[in-house]
């Protein structure tokens, strides 16, 4: 028994209006940089090598792809909200999908995940290094992290319509996905599912992590892989606390996503005091980690590039390109895939009953 068309409507209600907002900005945006009114993001030429695609051009390329984009996206958003049904909702939920990819393949680059990496380190260390909060305010308020965070945003929100497109197309839930009549067994049988295939995401993403610190660890022993010790490169002291605190954001990242499969990312475990025992509000994982998972793919996806033209983003480091660095970067790209896949297990066999459409049973905590 397929939900009925009020409640699927109501479920996308926020979703469409959001994604169409944000494609007017996009197009407002391109403008305002064509008239010189804002500073453009497209103007560092060395950003290329970490996957901004649009700064190998003139920035007038990336003006006008972002102002296509807006206009597409514009288009499009219009159909969602008007007729999300039928054979045009069908070609714009479609098209939402592809607009989100195309913003994680094309304007998100890996600067996106030097912000997300530097702000633990800034509030842990920046009081040992003078100088760090000013500079990565700074660096953060600029216009290319600006329109990266702006670009994160528009890939959710095109995501999220056309999943919600499509979900309206085949009659279900656009809040869960679920179609009616679904019996308790056949729910706990796709929980089960969604478990055994986190596990292996999550496995696999735990991997990757921390082939990353598995070639800054060795710093603080006087090992510098692929960094050229040959050359007699040493560290200062600020290289030295920010290469730790990135390596320790992965190792504790990898802690982290053993959330996704264990009881203690269900229900807040006993030693954390006034929480213990409560439910992990959903959000509270799923947000932050496919934030991360678009910052380590959008970081991730210039590797393969770089194999390709032989352009690798450490080639100016000392002593050059080394593929121990570059398997470490790469490994970034299945990190990111794997994460992706582990939090979206994680949010369906965390799916209790539904408010939207009343459907579901409440969550297993395991």
């Amino acid at each position: 028994m397929a939900v009925e068309a009020p409640t699927r409507r109501s479920a996308g209600r926020w979703a469409f209006p959001a994604a169409l907002a944000w494609a007017v900005g996009a197009a407002l945006l391109s403008l305002a940089w064509a008239a010189e009114v804002l500073p453009h993001p497209f103007s560092r030429t060395d950003a290329v090598n970490i996957g901004a695609v649009l700064n190998a051009f003139d920035p007038a390329v990336g003006t006008a792809f972002m102002l296509a984009l807006g206009a597409l996206g514009t288009a499009c958003g219009t159909v969602l909200v008007r007729a999300p049904s039928g054979v045009a909702g069908r070609a714009a939920s479609v098209t939402a999908l592809l607009m989100a990819g195309v913003i994680v393949l094309v304007p998100l680059q890996g600067s996106l995940l030097t912000a997300l990496g530097y702000t633990p380190v800034v509030i842990v260390a920046g009081w040992a290094l003078p100088g760090l909060p000013t500079a990565y305010v700074e660096h953060m308020t600029s216009a290319e992290n600006l329109f990266l965070m702006y670009c994160a945003l528009g890939a959710a929100l095109w995501g999220v319509s056309g999943l919600v497109g499509l979900r309206v197309q085949r009659g279900s839930c656009t809040a869960c996905g679920r179609d009616g009549g679904r019996t308790r067994e056949q729910e706990e049988r796709i929980r089960a599912a969604a478990l055994r295939t986190g596990r292996i995401a999550v496995a696999v993403a735990v991997a990757a992590a921390l082939v990353y610190p598995s070639i800054r660890i060795p710093w603080l022993f006087g090992y510098y892989p692929g960094l050229g010790t040959e050359q007699g490169f040493t560290p200062d002291t600020g290289l030295l606390v920010v290469g730790m605190g990135l390596a320790s954001g992965a190792m504790g990242g990898s802690v982290l996503m053993l959330g996704l499969v264990q009881r203690w990312g269900v229900r807040f475990p006993r030693w954390m005091v006034g929480l213990a025992g409560r439910r992990v509000p959903v959000s509270l994982a799923v947000v932050p980690a496919t934030l991360v998972a678009l910052a380590l793919v959008s970081l991730g996806k210039v590797v393969p590039a770089a194999w390709l033209t032989g352009r690798f983003f450490t080639a100016d480091a000392p002593g050059g390109p080394n593929p121990v660095h570059e398997a470490a970067f790469a490994s970034m790209l299945v990190w990111g895939a794997a994460l992706a896949v582990a939090t979206g297990a994680y949010w369906v066999r965390r799916r209790a009953e539904c408010a939207a459409c009343g459907e579901g049973f409440p969550e297993s905590f395991r």
